[in-house]
């Protein structure tokens, strides 16, 4: 896929920000391993200095508020005021289970254009939160998008990918031109990389899967953005995943001995990435 540059910024469809690395909810193959990390919140003079640093070079259709579960952060409405005060998307989309969003303030509404709201067979969302949203959306004039999650894709393997295997996932992988991610100053094509980090003892391979965007040389910064989004070569979390092409299964909630389990296991795997990736 190419990507064009209009205006000194590479035109993308979507740039995730993700605020809470937890979630309310335990769902098996979670894209971004909520149920199996450690409580984390988005610092907002971060994600501001991310967002200000991003706008330079990249112009998303869509600046996607995201989690783990996004409504479980403190300062939700600063992080919302910033976003839309900074005009890093066209559009800003909260995406949510919705469980909790009676903590999503007036001035916090105010601040959005669209909520995606994911919904599950179990558990499922209450019909007074789904009736209190559509109130909301369309008072607000607010678009809704209610988003059915009763398969999750199989994105975690079970063992280390060999080089062709991690190049098959990342070529067919869906992912990684919908869903580019900023975090801790690093633009990332894909989500994974920002949390399969956090398994390892040494997260240095994952954090070279993005790039910086601290450069202030804005132009030099567009091409070496275009050229990433534009690879063929896999990431190295690639080696750890299955890809947006992956298998589907039913959705559920996953026990506390299924967490443990399967956090030791990625735990296990990062450490093996290293000498794998280098030795391509």
């Amino acid at each position: 896929m190419e990507y064009s540059i209009v205006q000194g910024k590479v035109q993308t469809r979507a740039l995730e920000y993700h605020i809470a690395d937890h979630c309310n909810l335990r769902c098996d193959h979670c894209c971004s391993f909520s149920p199996i990390l450690k409580k984390w919140f988005a610092d907002p003079d971060e994600f501001e200095s991310d967002l200000r640093a991003v706008r330079r070079v990249v112009e998303p259709q869509f600046l996607k508020i995201v989690g783990g579960e996004p409504l479980l952060h403190p300062e939700l409405e600063r992080l919302l005021a910033i976003a839309k005060e900074l005009s890093v998307g066209r559009r800003i989309q909260l995406t949510t289970n919705a469980f909790l969003i009676d903590r999503l303030t007036p001035r916090g509404w105010d601040c959005l254009d669209m909520v995606a709201v994911s919904l599950y067979p179990e558990p499922a969302l209450p019909k007074e939160r789904i009736r209190f949203i559509a109130r909301e959306g369309r008072k607000r004039n607010i678009e809704v998008n209610w988003k059915v999650q009763d398969q999750f894709t199989c994105l975690d393997r079970t063992d280390v990918a060999d080089y062709q295997e991690a190049t098959r996932t990342f070529d067919e992988c869906w992912i990684r031109h919908r869903c580019n991610s900023i975090k801790h100053g690093r633009f990332y094509c894909c989500t994974r990389p920002q949390y399969v980090q956090k398994f390892a003892s040494d997260p240095l391979p994952f954090v070279e899967d993005g790039i910086p965007v601290s450069d202030p040389d804005a132009g030099a910064l567009v091409l070496r953005i275009k050229r990433h989004l534009e690879q063929t070569e896999p990431l190295n979390s690639c080696f750890l995943c299955q890809g947006g092409s992956a298998p589907l299964e039913t959705n559920r909630q996953l026990t506390s001995i299924s967490v443990l389990r399967k956090r030791k296991q990625m735990v296990m795997l990062s450490e093996l990435i290293a000498p794998v990736a280098s030795g391509r």
